[in-house]
C-alpha cells in the first residue's frame, strides 16, 4: 500500500513540473544515451526517459525519448515497448532499466550510462536550410572554442535558416548582435550565441504582438540603404612611436575611410572587406601585424633577410567583416622598421550572409605529412565556405573568385607554394629559406571557377605558428567583371614582362603578346603581381601609361638572393582609378624573372 502511495506521489510531482514543453534526446538504438543526435519536444504530461535493453542477440542498447510520467512509476520489464509517435523506437528485447528525469536533454545519462562531461563546448542545433529555426531537430556537440550560430538566406524568394557550430574567433569577428536585434543593413538573421540549444530563434525577443481584434495601419517611407564603394591604397613613409606604420603616400581613398596622417582605416560602412599589406627591408628582420580595433587578426608579414645588404619583402592578406567605425591598421612588432611597404583595402560585399568570403590560417607547431597545407584556424568565414576537415574550399556556384595564398618556410626548408584547383596546379611561387632564417611568399589572383570546383593551398613544410601561412578567398558578385590572370612560362630579362599563359581574360583586356592590360571599362581596378628571382637582386614595378600620354610609376617591389641556387619571391598589390585607354604593365627594373613562378592578375573593383 505504501509503495502505491509513493508511486502516485512520484507521478504527481513529475506532472507538476512538465507544463512547459521539455526537449529530450530521441533515438532508438545508441551505444550511449549522450551519443544521440536528435531531439523531440514532449507533450504535456511527458518527461524525458532512457531505457537500457538487451536485444535478442544479446547486445545491449539505449532508447531515449519522451515518455508518460505515469510510466515512471512502473517497474518496466517488458519484452516490447512501443513508441507513441513512430515505430522506429520499437524495442525488441528485454528492458533492463527505465529512468525518468525532468529537464532539457536530461536523458543524456541514466541506467548507468554517463552523461555529458562537465567541461565541454555547447550543444547546438545542426540543420541546413529549414523554413524556420524551430524546425530543426538535429543537434551536435561543438568544440570548446566554438559557439552556436543561426543564419538566414533567401533562395527563390523563400527564407531558409541554417544552424551549426561556428568557430569562436569567427563569431567574435562578427561583432555579434544579441538575439532579437537586426543588423544595420538588411534584416537577415546572423547570430552567434553561447549555451546549449541557444541557436533556435531569429525572431525579435520583445516583438509586439497584435491581437485579432486590434488592427493598426501605419504608413512609413522606407529609407533606402546606399551601398558605398570603399577602397584605398597608400605607401609607407614613417612609423609612429607606438609601432603603428603610417602609409601616408596615398593614391586612392574611395569612401574616405583611410587617414594618411594616422595610418588607420576606419570603416565608413559595414560590410565584408579584404586587406593586403606588404613590407620590404634592407638587412633587417621586421615583423608586422594587421590589427582590428587594436587586436591582431591572425595574419602577419615577416621578413628575415640573410645578410645586412640583402633586400627582402613579404605580403599578406586577410578577409574581415567590419562594422561601421571599426579600425584597421598595420603595426610593427619588431625592433626594426621596414624600409618601405604598402597598405590596401577594399570592400568586397555589403553585409550579405550568402557572400563567399573567408581567411583561414595554418596554426600548428608540428610538421605535417601531406602535400596539401592543413589549414586549421578560421580567421573569418562568412558562410562556412571553407571545409576544415579536408582543408579545402568548394565553389558553391559558377563565377569569378579571388584567391590569396601566403606561406612561410624556415630553417633550410623550401617547396612550391601552389594554388590547386581540382588537384591541378594553377598558380605557383617558391619561398626558399636558409638555416636560421625564414622566407615567405604570396600569390593573389582571380580565377574562373565552376560550381563544385575544389580549391586548396599546397606545399610541404610550411610553418603555422606565426600566422604567416594563410588562404583567403571571396566571390566576385558580378561574373562579367573585367578580370584577367596570366602566368610567365619562361625566364625573362625583358624590360616589360610578357606573362604569356592566360588563364582568365573575361573582357579581352589583357594582351599576352605585349603583357599589357588596356582598360576598356572605366572604373577602380586592383592589380597584383608576383615575381620570382634566382641568385640575384630583383626589382619590378607596376607602371600605368595614361591615355593622356603620361607615365605613372605606381609601385616597386623587391627581392634578392645571394646564391645562384636559391630563390626569392616578391608580391605587390596596387589600386587605382582607370579610364578608357589606360595601359597597365609590369616592368622589370633589375634582374631576371623566373618563369613558372611569376604571375600577373587584375580585376575591376567598382
Amino acid at each position: 500500500m505504501n509503495l502505491n502511495v509513493n508511486a502516485v506521489l512520484v507521478a504527481l510531482s513529475l506532472l507538476s513540473v512538465t507544463d512547459a514543453a521539455l526537449r529530450c534526446l530521441r533515438c532508438s538504438d545508441t551505444f550511449e544515451p549522450r551519443l544521440c543526435n536528435r531531439i523531440e519536444t514532449c507533450n504535456k504530461g511527458e518527461v524525458c526517459g532512457v531505457r537500457l535493453y538487451r536485444a535478442d542477440n544479446g547486445d545491449t542498447g539505449f532508447w531515449t525519448g519522451c515518455m508518460s510520467s505515469l510510466d515512471c512509476t512502473k517497474t518496466a520489464n517488458r519484452t516490447v515497448v512501443h513508441a507513441k509517435r513512430d515505430a522506429s523506437s520499437h524495442i525488441a528485447g528485454v528492458v533492463l532499466c527505465t529512468e525518468c528525469c525532468v529537464g532539457d536533454l536530461c536523458n543524456s545519462e541514466g541506467c548507468g550510462a554517463a552523461g555529458y562531461p562537465t567541461t565541454r563546448g555547447p550543444l547546438c542545433y545542426d540543420c541546413r536550410d529549414v523554413h524556420a529555426p524551430g524546425d530543426c531537430h538535429k543537434i551536435v556537440p561543438c568544440s570548446s572554442n566554438e559557439k552556436c550560430l543561426v543564419e538566414e538566406r533567401t533562395v527563390f524568394g523563400q527564407r531558409y535558416f541554417t544552424s551549426r557550430c561556428e568557430h569562436g574567433q569567427t563569431c567574435d569577428s562578427l561583432a555579434i548582435y544579441p538575439f532579437g536585434r537586426r543588423r544595420a543593413i538588411g534584416d537577415k538573421c546572423h547570430h552567434c550565441c553561447h549555451g546549449d540549444l541557444c541557436n533556435n530563434n531569429c525572431n525579435p525577443a520583445n516583438a509586439a504582438t497584435v491581437g485579432p481584434t486590434s488592427v493598426m495601419t501605419t504608413s512609413t517611407t522606407p529609407v533606402p540603404v546606399t551601398t558605398m564603394n570603399v577602397a584605398f591604397f597608400a605607401q609607407f613613409t614613417t612609423v609612429l612611436s607606438g609601432g603603428r606604420i603610417v602609409f601616408n603616400n596615398m593614391t586612392v581613398n574611395l569612401g574616405n575611410g583611410y587617414n594618411p596622417g594616422t595610418g588607420v582605416f576606419r570603416s565608413p560602412q559595414s560590410g565584408l572587406y579584404m586587406f593586403a599589406f606588404g613590407i620590404s627591408s634592407h638587412g633587417n628582420s621586421v615583423q608586422t601585424y594587421l590589427t582590428k580595433n587594436g587586436r591582431a587578426v591572425g595574419v602577419s608579414a615577416i621578413t628575415d633577410p640573410k645578410g645586412i645588404t640583402v633586400d627582402d619583402s613579404s605580403t599578406s592578406f586577410a578577409v574581415l567583416r567590419l562594422d561601421r567605425d571599426d579600425e584597421i591598421s598595420v603595426n610593427r612588432y619588431s625592433a626594426q622598421d621596414p624600409n618601405s611597404g604598402f597598405f590596401a583595402g577594399w570592400k568586397i560585399s555589403p553585409l550579405d550572409i550568402d557572400a563567399v568570403a573567408f581567411t583561414v590560417a595554418l596554426n600548428q607547431s608540428s610538421s605535417y605529412s601531406s602535400n596539401d597545407i592543413p589549414f586549421n584556424s578560421v580567421v573569418y568565414d562568412n558562410r562556412g565556405s571553407f571545409q576544415i576537415y579536408n582543408s579545402s574550399f568548394t565553389a558553391p556556384f559558377t563565377g569569378l573568385y579571388v584567391v590569396g595564398l601566403t606561406g612561410e618556410q624556415t630553417g633550410s626548408s623550401y617547396d612550391d607554394l601552389q594554388t590547386k584547383i581540382n588537384g591541378a596546379q594553377k598558380l605557383n611561387t617558391f619561398p626558399d629559406s636558409e638555416s636560421g632564417h625564414s622566407d615567405s611568399a604570396a600569390t593573389l589572383a582571380v580565377f574562373s571557377l565552376n560550381a563544385r570546383d575544389n580549391v586548396k593551398g599546397a606545399g610541404r613544410k610550411y610553418v603555422g605558428y606565426r600566422g604567416t601561412t594563410t588562404l583567403s578567398a571571396y566571390a566576385i558578385s558580378n561574373r562579367t567583371t573585367p578580370a584577367f590572370t596570366a602566368l610567365l612560362t619562361s625566364d625573362t630579362s625583358s624590360t616589360y614582362i610578357r606573362f604569356d599563359d592566360v588563364i582568365v581574360n573575361t573582357n579581352g583586356d589583357y594582351d599576352r603578346l605585349t603583357g599589357a592590360f588596356t582598360c576598356k571599362v572605366p572604373g577602380t581596378y586592383l592589380f597584383t603581381w608576383t615575381a620570382e628571382t634566382n641568385g640575384a637582386e630583383s626589382r619590378t614595378r607596376l607602371v600605368i601609361q595614361r591615355s593622356s600620354g603620361s607615365l605613372f610609376n605606381a609601385l616597386d617591389i623587391v627581392g634578392e638572393e645571394t646564391k645562384g641556387d636559391e630563390y626569392d619571391s616578391s608580391t605587390g598589390v596596387f589600386i587605382d582609378k582607370l579610364y578608357a585607354g589606360d595601359i597597365v604593365k609590369v616592368m622589370n627594373v633589375v634582374g631576371q624573372i623566373e618563369g613558372g613562378y611569376s604571375s600577373f592578375s587584375g580585376w575591376m573593383l567598382f
